[in-house]
């Protein structure tokens, strides 16, 4: 039996890195295709509207064009064309098509807005500062009031970044371009008004130390949603010409063919990444290409610091050499360049295991940009930390080194009553769950009371048809419809790594339901089950998907081959 499933397992195999290959840049990279998006495309039409209506009528026409043809039936928008209904997407969408024609797009808006109502308002919208972003592109659509929100207190930029970092973290960039909308479209009076003034200056540099860290002029995040909320922002604040007009540039730039905008542009290292550790796991860690995806990822180390962060010079970001510094994308790099050992990684490899050893919090976790944060969506967070366990195990780090006993035990708290946890950037409790079962059970903990519990959560939350899916509505398998190719590799590596063995049936249903989803082109179907904004839009990335389909494939060919050993030696 093991043979027979054994050699399906490297037909899979052979077809999927060879297309990859196939598709590899030359200089060792993959393009990322991803679908173009509705809050991106809402956004820019919106930013391009208010701040450069005449020479980009054109693209605003389109993009509104867009948007309508990628309604849902209901009337509602998801995060991309034909994706479920989301909230976010709705009012962003209704609001920019109102902005643009309130007379052409009255129906379309309607409806819409009658559906966000129907589903709870904004006041469902848990997130104060998602409630408080979409409350504010009504306003600037004429269809709500801003007065009587929360101010927004942009001066906190006047006292020292140590005062604010942890706080504002990644949110600096939209937190001050709200605090411009708002203080244009509800100026403040009293002493209010006094500080404000106060403010500005520091809120326009603030943006402009942010922007100088980036890899493209005008940028944010290398995110068109994001340089939208700022481009809104600048425009509401009168500032300087220049970096208005460089982020009405870099929208224009990034306008796709048929309308349409992508939410985050420069994917391609973190796809990459994970592309590099799955074929890697997969049996290429010596090929030729994949030690030139390698020498790509080194090469994308970033040389400089990010002083919004405080994050000195070592780590990766998903844009590049320059950009977001972070948490996540570093440790999937280390884990790409870890499998091939110090004397090929040589330094890159020192100065990113050290750079991540110097990002964890106190308690032992890792958040995602800045340590010790006390922003929700910034840290702490199971998967990251788990992924950094399993780093420093890669690397040659005992279950004993200081660091990561402080990691293992903040897991081995931090557990959800029913056994599960939770991810910041990938959505539902699958991914979480299964990467902190897998970093325990490396590290050799499988025995331990809560590994059994997450396991147990995990085998309780398989599918009939053997996959796993996103568990959205807060409980682990509570969506019986379908699985994702990412999450039941995600939950197929995870117990191999807890020692459930290759022949028990569960495993190998998991493994059937992979290979079966194998596309005719070798490659896997992406999901929608990264995280843009947490738990109201998300994204798919074609690299990912393919990257943990080859680590979970590669995982069950070694668990096959002990067990035909154990067989033979029988």
């Amino acid at each position: 039996m093991c043979s027979t499933v054994d050699s399906r397992v490297e037909t899979s195999i052979t077809h999927a890195a060879e297309t990859l290959f196939a598709r590899q840049r030359p200089e060792g990279s993959w393009p990322n295709r991803r679908p173009t998006a509705v809050l991106g495309t809402a956004g820019a039409v919106a930013a391009l509207r208010i701040a450069d209506p005449e020479r980009s009528r054109d693209l605003v026409e389109g993009g509104a064009r867009w948007l309508l043809s990628a309604r849902n039936p209901e009337g509602g928008w998801g995060g991309v064309a034909g994706a479920p209904t989301q909230l976010v997407p709705t009012v962003i969408a209704a609001a920019a098509l109102h902005l643009l024609d309130p007379e052409g797009h009255r129906e379309p808006v309607r409806r819409a807005l009658r559906l966000v109502d129907s589903h709870g308002g904004l006041q469902a919208l848990t997130d104060p500062g998602m409630g408080h972003m979409a409350r504010t592109f009504l306003a600037l659509a004429g269809l709500e009031e801003l007065k009587g929100s929360r101010r927004i207190p942009m001066e906190l930029l006047l006292l020292p970044p140590r005062l604010w970092r942890g706080r504002l973290s990644f949110r600096l960039a939209p937190f001050v371009a709200m605090a411009f909308i708002q203080a244009r479209h509800s100026p403040p009076t009293g002493l209010g008004r006094l500080l404000h003034r106060m403010a500005r200056q520091a809120g326009l540099r603030a943006l402009a130390q942010v922007e100088r860290g980036e890899n493209d002029r005008g940028g944010y995040g290398g995110d068109n949603w994001l340089v939208s909320v700022v481009c809104i922002g600048l425009s509401c604040a009168g500032s300087p010409p220049a970096p208005l007009a460089d982020a009405v540039d870099y929208l224009r730039s990034n306008v796709q063919a048929d309308g349409s905008w992508h939410i985050m542009q420069g994917l391609d290292l973190i796809g990459g990444s994970y592309v590099a550790r799955g074929l890697a796991d997969a049996g290429y860690t010596d090929d030729e290409r994949l030690v030139r995806a390698r020498q790509w990822l080194r090469g994308c180390q970033q040389d400089q610091a990010f002083p919004v962060f405080d994050a000195p010079p070592g780590g990766w970001g998903w844009e590049g050499p320059r950009g977001w510094p972070n948490f996540l994308d570093t440790a999937n790099v280390l884990s790409a360049l870890a499998v091939a050992g110090e004397e090929e990684g040589g330094e890159p490899l020192r100065r990113g295991l050290r750079w991540l050893e110097s990002r964890q919090d106190r308690t032992g976790s890792w958040g995602t940009f800045v340590p010790d944060t006390t922003l929700p969506n910034d840290g702490p967070c199971a998967y990251v930390t788990a992924q950094c366990v399993e780093v420093a195990l890669d690397c040659g780090a005992s279950p004993d080194d200081p660091g990561v006993r402080r990691a293992l035990d903040w897991l081995l708290a931090h557990q959800r009553p029913d056994g599960t946890y939770e991810a910041l950037w990938y959505r539902g409790l699958t991914p979480g769950t299964a990467m902190a079962l897998a970093a325990l059970g490396r590290a050799g903990l499988a025995g331990h009371p809560v590994a059994q519990r997450a396991r147990a959560a995990l085998l309780r939350a398989q599918l009939a048809d053997g996959s796993w899916g996103p568990g959205e509505t807060g409980t682990l398998g509570d969506d019986p419809t379908h699985g994702t190719v990412e999450e039941t590799a995600w939950a197929l590596r995870a117990l191999l790594a807890c020692g459930v063995p290759a022949d028990d049936p569960r495993i190998r249903r998991a493994a059937d339901w992979i290979l079966a989803a194998q596309q005719p082109d070798g490659l896997w179907p992406a999901g929608q089950v990264c995280m843009h904004i947490r738990n109201f839009a998300y994204y798919v990335d074609g690299l990912i998907v393919n990257g943990l389909a080859l680590k979970a494939l590669g995982s069950y060919r070694a668990a096959l081959a002990a067990c035909g050993y154990a067989e033979r030696e029988a």
